[in-house]
């Protein structure tokens, strides 16, 4: 069994519904839904697409899946996000967009910022008292990816590559993909879905627990943990453009030819 610590919108708003629908699955009710058809690119490929992100539901991740360290309890971690939430306001940051990471799509704000970066990184500090180490097979497998120095190092200390400066909040749309038409095509739907519904700034207003009951299952929203009354209008805006590193997720996956 596995724990992870997610940001993921509430359950009723447009956003996590729309994120649900094209994932095909909701990770609150455990629901499967019907995905949406697109031009030129057949269910079967959305389906492969959306395969991996839709096992871990319709999330932001703050802290990576995880097994608990020998003696502790679920319940013990769940006091630990109830002390920790409880002590964190709520946040509001740039609006997201349609993006790629590297080859897959995801949405991702259109600029920092470094509050969202600072809880995240309170999080990771927060909660890796909880966290059993990596086996060596997983550790070693992890390595074997494209990883830098720093990376490897987060991984190694933190069980995690993507940590702190490498942090990267994001919801993942996609599996990676090779670029062509049916890249193209892709891309087109996730804005025409998506777009309608990212003027806003988010709102960071809460922290879910998410459960893996066993390797390979479904993940589920465990409990969602409301952070207290929200920020001062104002937040510190630095463009991130050079600062947004490319990352490998998830395994490559090729388009069906048209």
């Amino acid at each position: 069994m596995r724990y992870a610590l997610f940001f993921a919108p509430p359950a009723t708003s447009p956003l996590w519904l729309q994120g649900c629908r094209w994932l095909g699955r909701d990770a609150v009710s455990g629901e499967f839904l019907t995905q949406p058809v697109l031009r030129g690119v057949d269910a079967e490929t959305v389906f492969e697409l959306t395969r991996t992100p839709a096992r871990y539901g319709f999330h932001a991740t703050m802290v990576a899946p995880f097994r608990l360290k020998d003696g502790l309890r679920e319940q013990d971690l769940i006091n630990a996000v109830t002390d920790f939430t409880a002590s964190q306001r709520q946040l509001t940051v740039p609006p997201v967009t349609v993006s790629q990471l590297d080859h897959f799509f995801c949405l991702r704000p259109i600029r920092h910022s470094a509050t969202l970066q600072g809880l995240a990184s309170l999080c990771t500090r927060a909660f890796d008292r909880f966290r059993a180490p990596l086996h060596p097979s997983e550790l070693a497998r992890r390595k074997a990816a494209q990883l830098s120095g720093q990376e490897k190092k987060n991984l190694e200390l933190w069980g995690y590559p993507y940590v702190f400066e490498q942090f990267r909040f994001h919801f993942t749309l996609t599996s990676r993909m090779a670029d062509g038409k049916c890249k193209d095509r892709v891309h087109i739907a996730l804005l025409e879905i998506f777009e309608p519904l990212l003027d806003d700034p988010l709102v960071i207003d809460a922290l879910c627990l998410f459960v893996e009951p066993a390797p390979g299952q479904p993940l589920r929203c465990l409990h969602r943990f409301s952070l207290t009354s929200p920020t001062p209008a104002t937040e510190e805006r630095v463009t991130h453009d050079q600062q947004l590193l490319s990352q490998n997720l998830y395994p490559g996956y090729q388009c069906h030819s048209s």
